[in-house]
């Protein structure tokens, strides 16, 4: 790199945001963040938590790589730990002071080329944010940066399904993210539409003060126990050798996939097992136990059943249907035919991403027939100074974001050899096949779900990093994938990069 810093913008301050400012800042770049948020953490800021939330993931599986919890944090973090957690992260490796909160990116474009003789490749565009209570001093001001790299995330913008007769209800109508205050719900009749673990959440908590609850599901989907009796999920699931039971990962040479079909009939027994025990130590009732096995339909799975215990004590009721309209200012009717009475209506239908600040040249290049168009899911081929962190959707976001963001930063630092984009492309084309096969409902193309260590394997590999972790064939194959494996990749790195690795 030249002696004059690159300057790189990082849009969003949630997980990948402030992984990536800070392994870029390492890496010697010039870093601003915005977020439009008052405070950084992204999906876990106060302004959008629900009652109750707390981490899919054990603390160990939901850390970055260098930095620990305390050890007085519960085993699966609540909201408020991982934004206590988020901002000593940011306070401990200087990050605070290049995050700019309450502001809004209005748009990327491609820079004008600069007459003094500089060459910006974009112009970033914000504004104070919408939500800031402050004075509005000044309008939109322009940024000129050599690097913009999205982290804005698969969090983004909250996604309520079109219903027939919407605004003739005259209750109140959230989604997830707006479940902020219990006092919202309380004495009032609940409906919460979807079978995820948000809606889920968001029914154990309304249940607490409604008068009635009901959950409003066409399917339900796998929430598997946090302990197999005394030993935690990450010592069971989270490991490399029940990846294996999974189908084959696209990188799987025909050696693997040979092993697998010869394997085959262990890994149905094993899975059969797994959804067997899920649903004892569960305790799932009949009517919330999924047609499929715990390997199938992973995208939707989640961790957690205090749900399960709420439906057992009678505080909340479940029917299998969805909505199909409004039926009258407090009554919602299901595509059954059932009317229920309602007071308020949570959607717990998820997110879509919201990548429309982008200029439509730029966005063009990333979002293709519906879904996005990167490499690694991370770098569009045709636009090489512009990159995504934590677009690629895990069971482990802190460590997919952060191998994420040190493989950006060995590409923008010139450091890392990559195909051409035509070859890029055919790559993408290549793996969007297999994400269709694999995860049907991920139309968008981003998620990778339980398969965090290929994935991580893969980004390794192109830097030239060592793909095993530890010292003994069980602990690195049978011991739970925690980010702490790769706490030296930023120094393997700096060793490559001097011809000492």
């Amino acid at each position: 790199m030249s002696s004059s810093p690159k300057r790189i913008a990082v849009i969003g301050a949630g997980v990948a945001g402030l992984v990536s400012a800070k392994v870029l800042k390492e890496d010697g770049f010039d870093v601003t963040v915005f977020e439009k948020e008052s405070t950084i953490g992204g999906v876990w800021a106060e302004s959008r938590a629900y009652p109750g939330l707390r981490t899919n993931n054990p603390r160990e599986t939901y850390a970055f790589s260098d930095f620990d919890y305390p050890p007085t944090t519960d085993a699966f973090p609540t909201a408020q730990q991982v934004r206590g957690y988020l901002k000593a992260y940011a306070d401990r490796f200087g990050l605070a002071r290049r995050i700019h909160l309450n502001t809004e990116v209005l748009s990327v474009a491609r820079a004008d080329p600069d007459p003094g003789g500089g060459h910006p490749e974009f112009r970033v565009t914000v504004q104070p944010a919408s939500g800031d209570s402050t004075p509005r001093t000044h309008g939109p001001r322009t940024e000129d940066v050599d690097f913009v790299v999205l982290c804005n995330g698969v969090f983004s913008v909250p996604h309520v399904p079109e219903v027939e007769g919407l605004e003739r209800f005259e209750g109140q109508v959230l989604h997830s993210s707006q479940f902020t205050d219990p006092e919202t719900v309380r004495e009032k009749r609940v409906v919460v539409v979807g079978a995820g673990k948000s809606a889920l959440d968001c029914a154990s908590g309304a249940a607490e003060e409604a008068a009635a609850v009901t959950v409003a599901l066409r399917r339900p989907h796998w929430m598997l126990p946090r302990y197999f009796g005394s030993t935690r999920v990450d010592k069971v699931l989270f490991n490399r050798f029940s990846l294996q039971v999974f189908p084959p990962y696209h990188t799987a040479k025909r050696a693997e996939r040979a092993f697998r079909r010869v394997a085959a009939p262990l890994f149905w027994v094993w899975r059969q097992a797994v959804s067997l025990v899920a649903r004892r130590v569960g305790k799932v009732p009949a009517e919330m136990v999924p047609d499929m096995p715990v390997t199938a339909g992973i995208e939707n799975n989640g961790i957690g059943t205090e749900f399960y215990e709420v439906l057992r004590s009678g505080q909340a009721r479940i029917r299998r249907a969805g909505v199909a309209s409004i039926a009258g200012p407090d009554r919602i009717r299901l595509d059954s035919g059932e009317e229920l009475g309602a007071d308020v209506v949570v959607f717990g239908t998820g997110w879509r991403q919201d990548i429309s600040f982008l200029e439509s040249d730029l966005h063009r290049e990333v979002w293709r027939d519906g879904w996005l168009h990167l490499y690694r899911h991370i770098l569009p081929p045709r636009e090489p100074r512009m990159g995504f962190v934590g677009y690629a959707s895990s069971g482990n976001a802190p460590l997919t974001s952060e191998i994420s963001a040190h493989w950006l930063s060995q590409w923008f630092r010139g450091e890392l050899n990559l195909p051409d984009p035509s070859n890029m492309a055919r790559e993408i084309a290549r793996v969007r096949r297999w994400t269709r096969k694999v995860f049907p409902r991920r139309c968008e193309g981003y998620f990778i779900g339980a398969y965090v260590s290929s994935y991580v394997d893969e980004l390794m590999r192109d830097m030239g990093l060592k793909t095993r972790r530890t010292d003994g064939f069980f602990s690195e194959y049978l011991g739970p994938l925690w980010g702490k494996r790769y706490r030296g990749v930023a120094e393997e790195r700096r060793r490559l990069r001097s011809g000492r690795g």
